[in-house]
């Protein structure tokens, strides 16, 4: 067998003559049982530790550093070379290697296999630490790596939980906002409305801008609405009355409420009934609302003098609604962000009335609120289709 000296001076961790280190013999469940050498300066650890006899390691160690201690303690009752991170012992920071029941704890974790070959009965673990001297770099750059990663998770979930403290206050504001004013808007509506039932007493120009601010006056009214059915949705505070309801019945309901808008726009509305359908549970108020926002969409980007079908046949044990136009069409690169809030398309409405941006935003967490689905398809110059699913 080589002697000691032969494999110090073959090692490539030979670095110095006599290694800062510590020499430990644990038994099996990481109780130190002897303190085989200690070569630690600036403070007598080995004697700290020796104290301790009996002891696990980690009680050795400070309280930073025990779950790595508990870590390393884990792998070496797993069998083969265990390696730590860097642990505090005493006033010292040290790499632990281990095999069986030898346990090394050097200050520079070069110098371990040099450690290990002037003890007896170590010379074992000096060979599986020298062994493995290629991969040790590779092992504390994944430790490093590993250690960023965790710091990083931690930040992320700082991060997150105060975007989620600063959204809950947002919704909390926005709610609180749309709803201070809602009534002045509506009143305001109504007095315009009122003063122009009177409005031949008052000049033309008095009358367009009459005019001016009724429309005004409902746009606000529209986004405030839509702001509060937002902020609602978006807080999770949507409650759902379900109840038994044709889905024929609704969509009847819905397409003459919106025919009146139609007519103002000399838009024809169809609708088509394609088979029996199953009465399905839903909130009746809110999928009118999904439908007449499709639909409302679909007259709005409608030209002069088009139709838009409405059709509702089964698909398997629910229910499927399209809504076709014959509008512009949308661009395929603006599909994707269509039922995002507040999305503005390229394409330009045929109404005058302005959009807030939240309609289809509304309508897609509305439907899905029922664990249906929607979806569209749209050919730039000849139109779109809306298809909602409810189950």
């Amino acid at each position: 067998m080589d002697t000691p000296q032969t494999r110090t001076s073959a090692s490539p961790f030979s670095t110095a003559s006599s290694a800062e280190g510590l020499a430990l013999l644990v038994a099996p469940d990481g109780a130190i049982e002897r303190v085989v050498q200690s070569t630690l300066s600036g403070a007598d650890v080995g004697a700290d530790v020796g104290a301790n006899m009996g002891a696990t390691l980690c009680q050795s160690v400070e309280e930073g550093s025990a779950e790595a201690c508990r870590l390393f303690l884990r792998s070496l009752a797993r069998g083969g070379l265990a390696r730590s991170t860097p642990l505090r012992l005493g006033a010292r920071d040290v790499h632990c290697f281990g095999l069986g029941a030898m346990v090394l704890c050097v200050v520079d974790p070069t110098s371990a296999a040099t450690f290990g070959d002037s003890l007896p009965g170590f010379e074992a673990l000096a060979d599986a630490i020298r062994r493995t001297h290629e991969t040790y770099p590779l092992y504390e750059e994944l430790a490093r790596v590993n250690n960023d990663l965790v710091t990083a998770q931690r930040e992320l979930a700082r991060t997150v939980a105060e975007l989620q403290r600063l959204n809950g206050y947002k919704d909390e504001l926005l709610g609180m906002a749309a709803h201070d004013l809602r009534n002045p808007l509506s009143a305001n509506a109504a007095f315009i409305t009122f003063l122009l039932q009177d409005a031949e007493s008052f000049s033309e120009g008095n009358r367009v801008l009459l005019h001016r601010l009724r429309s005004n006056s409902e746009y606000m009214l529209r986004l405030v609405e839509s702001a509060l059915d937002f902020a609602a949705i978006q807080s999770g505070h949507v409650r759902l009355r379900l109840e038994p309801c044709d889905p024929h019945e609704l969509v009847r309901g819905v397409v003459e409420t919106m025919r009146i808008l139609a007519e103002a726009r000399n838009v024809r509305i169809v609708s088509q009934e394609l088979g029996a359908l199953p009465p399905l549970q839903f909130d009746r108020v809110k999928i009118q609302q999904a439908l007449q926002n499709l639909i409302g969409n679909a007259v709005q980007y409608s030209p002069d003098g088009a139709s838009v079908e409405v059709r509702s046949c089964p698909r398997g044990e629910g229910v499927e609604i399209e809504v076709e136009d014959r509008g512009p069409g949308i661009p395929p690169e603006e599909l994707p962000s269509l039922f995002k809030p507040f999305t503005r398309l390229s394409t330009v409405s045929h109404s005058p009335q302005r959009s807030a941006g939240l309609g289809l935003a509304i309508t897609r967490r509305l439907v899905e609120a029922h664990g249906g689905t929607i979806d569209v398809r749209s050919e730039v110059g000849k139109g779109s289709t809306f298809v909602l699913r409810l189950k």
